[in-house]
């Protein structure tokens, strides 16, 4: 890590103290200083990691940092437990939303992207802090590039320029898929979830987290920030407990997954390659393993097992042994329900 006078003037004319200050906070609030992971040689890790076990977002960000052998500081953020709603980390996600120039999201698509969620959410991991840059990244998939882009070696990276096109089309499918609805909301036909899971419909998690907000907003409601950031998500929460997991909206979201898993058999089928777009891996392969271990995870690998979908049933597989995803989520403690 580069050592930085304090007075230093970082991404948009911040002193990194500033930073510095609010990360502590973040910290203190979490009741933890973090976990280094990997070889830092000795200095502290140039990235800082706010993450959750369960988080499908987290388990990208992992994987990538995985691949790559990255040293990182790891904070395990409890997403069940509602820390992602403490004040101190919500500011540190502001500055984040705020530095790549995106909305507060206040209504749910059902995707956890930024891109496809029309917005950013300062309630939610994963969150990147770069302290040579000074930067604070929002959106998996935003991080992953930043930190596929921070290896020298351009042929080492995992979203190569020439493939780099292809890449960001699969990766906007599977950021687009319904992970939100099929983890919390009623299957249509049997509910394979986990017990821990099974038989909920979404409803009263999506309520709960607006309950949260509301306790946020009478304990905050001059501190002119944390209003902007409980608003909107409360906004986005009430939407989804409204418009996400209904029977009809549920089905619809199965399909969609099912559908994604079709066209990805196809796309194996026609593929010369070792991997889904080259001999390599590629963050597709990562993105798209972490994918099919959720939905492995949920029950929801009745898409392709029993000869259903061969070539997808292999690739989950495989993918699912590769060192990066079981580092990520297979041995990740907590990461599976």
């Amino acid at each position: 890590m580069k050592h930085m006078n304090p007075s230093t003037r970082v991404a948009n004319g911040r002193p990194l103290a500033s930073l510095k200050a609010l990360i502590s906070d973040a910290r203190a609030a979490l009741g933890s200083e973090g976990e280094d992971i990997g070889d830092a040689t000795g200095q502290a890790p140039r990235f800082e990691l706010f993450s959750a076990a369960s988080s499908i977002c987290s388990q990208k960000v992992r994987a990538v940092l995985a691949h790559h052998g990255l040293a990182y500081r790891s904070h395990t953020v409890d997403l069940f437990g509602g820390q992602t709603y403490l004040p101190a980390y919500v500011r540190v996600r502001v500055l984040g939303c705020d530095d790549m120039g995106a909305a507060l999201v206040s209504r749910h698509s059902g995707s956890t992207s930024v891109a496809f969620g029309g917005g950013c959410d300062a309630a939610v991991v994963p969150t990147l802090i770069d302290w040579d840059t000074g930067q604070v990244v929002v959106d998996s998939k935003r991080i992953c590039n930043h930190l596929d882009a921070a290896i020298a070696d351009a042929s080492k990276r995992l979203r190569p320029e020439p493939l780099a096109a292809r890449i960001d089309a699969q990766i906007d499918v599977i950021d687009n898929l319904p992970n939100y609805q099929m983890l919390s909301g009623r299957p249509p036909e049997d509910d394979r979830r986990p017990d821990a899971l099974r038989g909920k419909t979404g409803v009263a998690f999506a309520m709960g987290k607006v309950d949260r907000c509301d306790r946020y907003l009478a304990e905050y409601v001059n501190d002119e920030a944390l209003v902007r950031a409980y608003t909107a998500k409360r906004a986005k929460e009430l939407d989804a407990a409204r418009q996400l997991f209904g029977e009809e909206a549920m089905r619809d979201a199965y399909e969609k997954a099912a559908s994604a898993c079709a066209t990805l058999e196809r796309q194996i089928d026609a593929s010369t390659t070792e991997w889904l777009l080259g001999d390599h891996v590629t963050m597709a392969d990562l993105f798209w393993g972490v994918e099919l271990t959720r939905m492995q995870n949920l029950g929801a690998d009745t898409f392709w097992k029993d000869g259903a979908l061969p070539a997808v049933e292999a690739f989950a597989q495989r993918t699912r042994e590769l060192h990066a995803i079981r580092q990520a989520v297979v041995d990740w403690p907590g990461a599976l329900f």
